[in-house]
């Protein structure tokens, strides 16, 4: 109980955001305002390093700092869209059961003697549904199955957490098509869209097997001696029954289902790589995706309607927070003190190398993901400071983006703020401080690869730009 009460005492994102826009509102009367020129080349628009000059001051006042929060909703209004909708998309075919059903299919088609095989393909299940259409709060759904695989397999309830949330935050983190991090990053980087897709395969994959090689590692030390399981002296009666969870069968409508949501992931990041496909072209695609699975699924016009709209309220908490964020840039815009920020940053990194510079943005992205657990608002809030400095210092923006999502991403798994992984510890009721002192190891040697994955891409000169 008092567990959950520090929990719900954590300021809600709301809450941080808002703070932020009053803490850039303040800082518009402190920091000089200033401005770089903008040049076009090769079709983009890039900070012109040699043309910082200092300009007459524009502080937000009480009223107009009131006034960005509307107007950073509604300059982020095409990307709101694309989140409601997307999210609704997701939640329509959730609703369905069939990706439920795929994995006990899984488990039936493996079989359960073979324990390693069935925790590894589960896991790169839930890996895909975080890097490719970047569902990262579909593991909630899964908290009993997932559980109740892992204690029928013999291993422990940190499995049962791990197998879900560790494989979809890492799927999440490398994101080779996740519109909420790459696909708004390299928006607002004007970059082609989902670019760079090969690299970030490879760093999908690195980052699947240090996730699977680490969950098995700990199940077997586990299995041999049940006393080393760090939920060792937990009272998890609770859970008893999810040992003899009874299956839920896979038929053809499920197959055609799960074809259609694959199929529509497809078109999605064809359309974005052929065919220049935008926020608009996108959100057309679920919704033509969505409304074929709800067909297929049984669903009538109503229902479907009711589904999507479901989907959509569930989902509109995130989506405003991402015009919250954005309203943090309007301050800054406003108050013309985004290029002094800027051009701060970039005297500090100028005389650093490209590689220790994109070590940098990943700390930094880190630190701020524990105020900003949202993907899209963190890019928001962010990028638009961070790309530039990438300009200036001549790091290439892919790079930047890059460290964005490795910063966002990864510490998901250790922070409080993630009501992803909060959502699994109450559930369960496996304390915060029993889970880090089972993530952590995990953490470090994940934030090691990230930065050789890092110094790879400085040194390849990851792109395209």
């Amino acid at each position: 109980m008092r567990k959950k009460m520090m929990f719900k005492a954590f300021p809600h994102a709301y809450v941080l955001l808002f703070g932020i826009i009053v803490l850039m509102a303040i800082m518009t009367w402190i920091i000089p305002a200033g401005e770089y020129a903008r040049v076009q080349v090769g079709g983009r628009t890039i900070v012109d390093p040699s043309s910082f000059h200092y300009i007459q001051r524009s502080p937000v006042g009480f009223f107009k700092m009131f006034v960005a929060i509307p107007k950073g909703i509604n300059s982020a209004s095409s990307l709101l869209f694309m989140i409601m909708i997307i999210g609704a998309s997701i939640q329509l075919f959730d609703s369905t059961g069939a990706i439920r059903a795929a994995v006990f299919k899984l488990l039936d088609i493996i079989g359960q003697q073979r324990k390693s095989w069935v925790i590894v393909v589960i896991m790169l299940f839930f890996g895909c549904l975080g890097a490719f259409p970047g569902m990262l709060e579909a593991a909630i759904p899964f908290a009993p199955l997932c559980i109740g695989i892992a204690l029928a397999l013999g291993y422990d309830v940190l499995v049962g957490i791990s197998v879900p949330v560790i494989s979809i935050v890492v799927g999440w983190t490398a994101g080779p098509t996740n519109p909420w991090t790459v696909g708004i990053g390299q928006n607002l980087g004007e970059l082609p869209l989902f670019s760079g897709l090969g690299y970030r395969l490879v760093v999908f994959v690195a980052l699947m097997m240090l996730a699977i090689r680490f969950v098995l590692a700990y199940g077997e030390r586990v299995q041999r001696d049940p006393t080393l399981s760090i939920a060792d002296g937990l009272d998890m009666s609770h859970l008893r029954d999810l040992q003899n969870m009874n299956a839920e069968a896979f038929t053809t409508r499920h197959g055609l289902i799960l074809l259609t949501f694959a199929a529509t992931i497809f078109v999605v990041v064809y359309g974005a790589i052929r065919w220049n496909f935008g926020f608009f072209e996108m959100s057309a695609v679920y919704i033509i995706g969505s409304i074929i699975g709800g067909i297929i699924a049984g669903y009538d016009g109503n229902e479907i309607a009711e589904k999507l709209i479901g989907g959509g309220q569930s989902i509109f908490v995130g989506a405003i927070a991402v015009g919250l964020a954005r309203g943090i840039s309007v301050v800054m815009e406003e108050g013309k003190i985004i290029d002094t920020i800027v051009m701060g940053l970039a005297r500090v990194m100028d005389f650093l190398p490209s590689w220790l510079c994109a070590i940098g943005m990943f700390v930094m992205q880190t630190f701020i993901n524990f105020f900003i657990p949202s993907g899209s608002g963190q890019a928001l809030a962010t990028l638009p400071i961070a790309l530039p400095v990438a300009d200036i210092i001549n790091l290439n923006r892919q790079i930047a983006i890059l460290a964005f999502q490795f910063g966002d991403g990864l510490s998901n798994l250790c922070y409080p703020t993630v009501g992803v992984l909060i959502a699994y510890l109450i559930y369960t009721k496996v304390p915060f401080n029993r889970w880090l002192r089972f993530i952590m190891p995990f953490m470090w040697s994940s934030w090691l690869l990230a930065i050789i994955l890092l110094l790879i891409a400085t040194w390849m000169d990851y792109g395209p730009f």
